[in-house]
C-alpha cells in the first residue's frame, strides 16, 4: 500500500523543493497541480479547504497549517526557546498570535498569506524552511480550532525533531501523523532550499573544518551581507568545540537573568571568551546572546548607576552632538578619553558605548540633512575612523597573544605602525596603554604570545627611529613563530613518548639522554624533520623545565593546595612559573578527571580573584 508519494522540483534557479503528501489512499487522491505562466512555472498543493501555491515570487498560503525551521544560532528567538537545550526549531502557524498582555497563543480564522522567497529565508533558517499543512477531511470545519488541535498535537514534536535540520522530510511526515493521531488525515509538508545560501553554507562547513577560520571563503557577492554573516556564525556555533564553549556561556548568563551579572559569573564569562578566540569565535556571538538573555528592564544598569568611563562619554559626545557654540573638532584631550573609555567598555562587555555612538551617528545624520551642516559629520566619521583602527589593532594584538602559530605579515605590521603613530600623536605611551598593558597582565596571554607581542612593540620602536625595517620586524615574529612550533613539536613528542618522564629528567645523566633521543626521533621522523635547526639546545632546555614544573605542580603542589584549599599557593605558582595558565587548568582537569574527584573543588580553585 502506497503510503507517500514525494515529488522533488525547481521554483525558477534558486528555489528546490521537495513535497511529500502522506496518509491513506495518497494514491487515489488529486492533490497537486503545475501551471505555466509567463513568469514561469507555479506548483500548487490543495487539500480540503487549504492550499500552498509556490510561484516565481514567493509562497503563497491559504487554510491551516504553518512554516517551521530549523532556528539560527546568533539570531533573535524567544528567550524560553533559547535557554531550552530541547528546542531547536522556529514553528510560525497561519492565523497565531500572542496576547501582549497574557502572553497566551490566539488563533484567528484569517490564515491568508504570502511570504516573498527573500524574507522567508531571511525571517527563517537561511537554507531550508518547511511549509505545511493537515487535511482532515473537513472533520474540523473551523480553522482556529484545527490549528490549536495541531499545535496541542504536533507542536512539540515540531519544535524539537533534529529531523527538521536533517532534511528528512518523509520521515518527519509520518511522525507528524503519528503526533495527530488522526488516521484519516492527510499531511502535506513541503521543503523549500535556497540553493545559493546552501552552496555557501557547504563551501563555509568545509573550510571551517579544514582550518578553524573562515577568513578565505569567497565573499558570495550574489547574497545579501547579512544572510552571510548569519551563516556563517551559525556554522561556527555547530562546530563541537565552539558549541560547548556557546552554550556554557549561554547557560552562565541564564542564572544572571532578572539582574545584573554579578564579579563571579563576568569572570567566567571573560574566561570563555578568551578561550573561544583559539578559534577564532566572532565576539557579536557572545554580544548577540547576552542581549537575548538579558533583555529584562531590571538587568539594565540605570543611568544613575553608570560607571564613570559611560557617563564621560555620553558627556562628550552630547555636548558635540548639541552644543550650539562648541567646535566641530574634538580636542586631543576628548579622543584620548573616548579610546580609553571604549577599551575600557570592550574590557567590561558594556554596550552601552557603542550604542552611543551609533545614536550620536544617527543623530548628527539626521541634523545634516536638515540644517545643511556636514561638518559634524565629517568630524563624526574622522572619529569612528579612529575607532576603526582601535578594533583593527586590538584584533591583530589579540591574535598575537592568545593564539598559536600566528604571523604578521609586512602589509600588517605596516598596518599597525601606521596605526601607533595615529595613537602616539595624540599621547605619548598610549599605544602601551592601550593595546600592550592589558594583554601583559592577562593571565591567559600564551608565553610565545608574550615573546611576539614583545618583539613587535620593540619593533615598532625601532622603526620609529629608523633602526629596523617593516621586513624586519615581521622576520622577527616569524622566526620567534618557528621557535614556537619547534617547541610544541618537542613537547608533544617527549609527553607521548615518555610513559614516566618525570623521573627521567630529575638527573643530569637522564636529561642528556633526553636530549639524545628527541634529536634521534625527529631526525627520523619526517613531518618533525623541517623543524630540525630550529631544536636547540635553549629550546630543549625550555621544555625539559616546563615538563619539570609540571610535574612538579602536579605530583607535590597540586595535592597539597588541595587538601588545604590554598589558593593563593597556586596562584603564586602560576604567576612566577611562567607556563601557560591554559595549559595547568587542562592539567589540573585531567588530575581530577582520573580521581573522580567534585568538580565544584576545581571550581573554587580556578576561580579568579576579586
Amino acid at each position: 500500500m502506497i503510503r507517500a508519494i514525494v515529488h522533488q522540483g525547481l521554483i525558477g534557479e534558486t528555489i528546490e523543493y521537495f513535497a511529500v503528501v502522506a496518509g491513506p489512499d495518497v494514491d487515489r487522491r488529486f492533490f497537486f497541480e503545475q501551471i505555466a505562466t509567463h513568469r514561469g512555472d507555479v506548483v500548487r498543493y490543495f487539500g480540503g479547504s487549504s492550499e500552498v501555491i509556490l510561484n516565481p515570487e514567493g509562497l503563497r498560503f491559504r487554510g491551516n497549517g504553518g512554516i517551521f525551521g530549523e532556528y539560527m544560532f546568533g539570531g533573535h528567538l524567544p528567550v524560553g526557546d533559547l535557554l531550552n537545550d530541547e528546542v531547536v526549531n522556529r514553528l510560525v502557524l497561519f492565523g497565531a498570535t500572542t496576547d501582549p498582555h497574557t502572553h497566551e497563543l490566539r488563533f484567528s480564522p484569517n490564515t491568508d498569506g504570502f511570504e516573498t522567497w527573500d524574507n522567508l529565508f531571511l525571517q527563517g533558517n537561511a537554507i531550508a524552511n518547511y511549509v505545511f499543512f493537515v487535511d482532515d477531511r473537513k472533520r474540523i470545519r473551523d480553522v482556529a480550532d484545527r490549528q490549536e488541535r495541531t499545535l496541542k498535537g504536533a507542536g512539540k514534536l515540531l519544535k524539537r525533531s533534529r529531523r527538521v535540520a536533517a532534511g528528512n522530510f518523509l520521515a518527519l511526515s509520518h511522525e507528524l501523523l503519528e503526533a495527530l493521531a488522526e488516521p484519516e488525515s492527510t499531511v502535506v509538508l513541503i521543503r523549500l532550499v535556497h540553493r545559493g545560501n546552501q552552496r555557501f553554507a557547504e563551501l563555509c562547513r568545509e573550510a571551517y573544518v579544514t582550518n578553524k577560520s573562515l577568513v578565505d571563503i569567497p565573499t558570495a557577492s550574489e547574497l545579501e551581507p547579512y544572510q552571510r554573516e548569519r551563516i556563517q556564525i551559525d556554522i561556527i556555533y555547530h562546530h563541537a568545540d565552539n558549541q560547548e564553549l556557546i552554550d556554557e556561556y549561554k547557560r552562565i548568563l541564564a542564572s544572571c537573568m532578572g539582574s545584573t551579572i554579578n564579579p563571579s559569573a563576568r569572570a567566567r564569562l571573560m574566561r570563555l571568551r578568551t578561550l573561544s578566540m583559539r578559534n577564532e569565535v566572532p565576539l557579536s556571538i557572545f554580544d548577540t546572546l547576552e542581549e537575548i538573555v538579558l533583555q529584562e528592564p531590571s538587568a539594565a544598569v540605570a543611568k544613575e548607576d553608570e560607571p564613570d568611563y559611560i557617563q564621560s562619554t555620553r558627556e562628550i559626545l552630547g555636548g558635540f552632538l548639541l552644543g550650539k557654540n562648541i567646535t566641530r573638532k574634538l580636542s586631543s584631550l576628548d579622543l584620548v578619553q573616548l579610546m580609553e573609555n571604549k577599551q575600557r567598555a570592550a574590557a567590561n562587555r558594556d554596550q552601552t558605548f557603542e550604542e552611543l555612538l551609533l545614536d550620536t551617528g544617527r543623530l548628527i545624520d539626521e541634523i545634516g540633512r536638515e540644517e545643511e551642516d556636514y561638518e559634524r559629520l565629517e568630524s563624526f566619521g574622522e572619529l569612528v575612523t579612529l575607532f576603526d583602527r582601535i578594533d583593527h589593532t586590538t584584533t591583530l594584538v589579540n591574535k598575537l597573544a592568545f593564539m598559536d602559530d600566528v604571523e604578521l605579515s609586512q602589509e600588517q605590521v605596516r598596518s599597525v605602525f601606521g596605526n601607533m603613530q595615529v595613537f602616539e600623536t595624540l599621547r605619548r605611551g598610549l599605544f602601551q596603554q592601550l593595546f600592550i598593558d592589558p594583554i601583559v597582565s592577562n593571565d591567559y596571554a600564551l608565553a610565545y604570545g608574550k615573546k611576539k607581542l614583545y618583539a613587535l612593540t620593540l619593533g615598532l620602536l625601532a622603526i620609529e627611529n629608523n633602526e629596523a625595517s617593516i621586513a624586519d620586524v615581521a622576520q622577527s615574529i616569524s622566526s620567534i613563530n618557528a621557535s614556537e612550533r619547534a617547541f610544541v613539536a618537542v613537547y608533544n613528542l617527549s609527553r607521548r613518548r615518555m610513559s614516566n618522564f618525570y623521573l627521567e629528567l630529575n638527573t643530569p645523566e637522564g636529561r642528556e639522554t633526553f636530549r639524545r633521543e628527541i634529536r634521534a626521533e625527529i631526525a627520523h621522523d619526517e613531518p618533525l624533520r623541517p623543524l630540525e635547526n630550529a631544536i636547540t639546545e635553549a629550546l630543549l632546555e625550555e621544555v625539559i623545565t616546563k615538563i619539570r614544573l609540571e610535574a612538579f605542580y602536579i605530583n607535590q603542589l597540586l595535592p597539597r593546595i588541595i587538601d588545604d584549599q590554598d589558593v593563593k599557593l597556586r596562584n603564586d605558582f602560576l604567576s612566577n612559573s611562567g607556563l601557560d595558565r591554559f595549559q595547568i587548568e587542562e592539567l589540573e582537569s585531567e588530575y581530577f578527571d582520573l580521581r573522580a574527584f567534585p568538580p565544584q573543588l576545581l571550581e573554587r580553585l580556578q576561580r579568579p580573584a576579586g
